[in-house]
């Protein structure tokens, strides 16, 4: 759907005390200008006016809106449809590109903290450990990890593969709302451990 330039219009705001002196410069008095927004209710104008340091005394003033009509712009509205056009063409490309360097980002990081977990996974097969709890760290602080975080859940299964691996966390780290890059299924670390049989794998210990 196209959009097309917003219509604004033109008022002046004029403030009066009870002596009937006109006050400049308090807010926004003078012209304004407000859009039109199709008709779906009243627009809002601006002002402030000065309160008084005497104690007990209450100041009256007068406020007055004129109407002056649209404003002018120098192009006409078909060249401002035209500039619009392009302008959410321009912003369109940019959030494209914005997605595209976002998800570059997001595949590197990814690979970053797989790489890291598959290394400590790996130096858990050199001091022959088993337990996962103690050789996964977290992401963020390189504290004892609590969950490893995978791109998907293996039905049936009880060993992870590496590609499965997003990354790691500890309880501090723990948000649901912002797990790693590809996250779709946890797994606590107390359930997992290292073991070889011609093959170095990882293996989910039963619930």
């Amino acid at each position: 759907m196209s959009k097309t330039p917003r219509i604004k219009h033109r008022a002046e705001v004029i403030l009066t005390n009870s002596k009937g002196q006109q006050l400049h410069g308090w807010g926004c008095t003078g012209e304004q200008e407000y859009q039109d927004y199709g008709g779906r209710g009243g627009s809002t104008l601006y002002l402030r006016v000065p309160i008084s340091k005497v104690i007990g005394r209450v100041d009256e003033f007068t406020v007055s809106v004129e109407y002056l009509g649209e404003k002018q712009y120098k192009q006409t509205y078909q060249q401002r449809v035209k500039s619009l056009a392009s302008s959410e063409k321009r912003r369109e490309r940019l959030e494209k590109e914005q997605e595209r360097l976002k998800k570059e980002r997001d595949e590197k990081q990814l690979v970053q903290r797989r790489n890291r977990i598959v290394n400590q996974i790996e130096l858990a097969f050199v001091k022959e450990g088993k337990e996962a709890v103690n050789f996964v760290t977290c992401d963020k602080c390189d504290g004892a990890a609590t969950h490893l975080g995978l791109t998907h859940e293996n039905a049936g299964s009880q060993v992870i593969d590496n590609d499965q691996i997003t990354g790691a966390w500890c309880e501090d780290h723990d948000d649901k709302y912002d797990r790693p890059y590809k996250t779709t299924a946890t797994i606590e670390c107390a359930r997992l451990e290292f073991f070889y049989n011609g093959l170095r794998q990882i293996y989910v210990k039963a619930a």
